[in-house]
């Protein structure tokens, strides 16, 4: 993520940009990611939700990857939380 400064010097966290998440990823890696997202997207939890677009959950899953997080099960629960958040 991209730090940015706001006029009181204080760092805020502004969105994502690929130059930000340019990380190499292991073939297992991706396809747990991959299969998170599938399950995510496929979910009743996320088709009667219109707040978050499909990006977004991808966005997220990158995001909780880049961070270290490699567990399916552990990537599909913060998506989730993310979408009872947007609600």
């Amino acid at each position: 993520m991209r730090l940015q400064k706001n006029s009181k010097d204080a760092a805020i966290i502004g969105p994502a940009t690929m130059n930000d998440l340019k990380q190499k990823y292991d073939a297992t890696t991706v396809a747990v990611m991959r299969q998170a997202l599938n399950e995510v997207v496929t979910d009743r939890r996320f088709l009667v939700r219109k707040s978050v677009t499909p990006l977004q959950v991808a966005e997220h899953i990158l995001q909780q990857a880049a961070s270290g997080e490699r567990d399916l099960n552990r990537l599909k629960s913060s998506a989730f939380e993310k979408l009872g958040a947007a609600a």
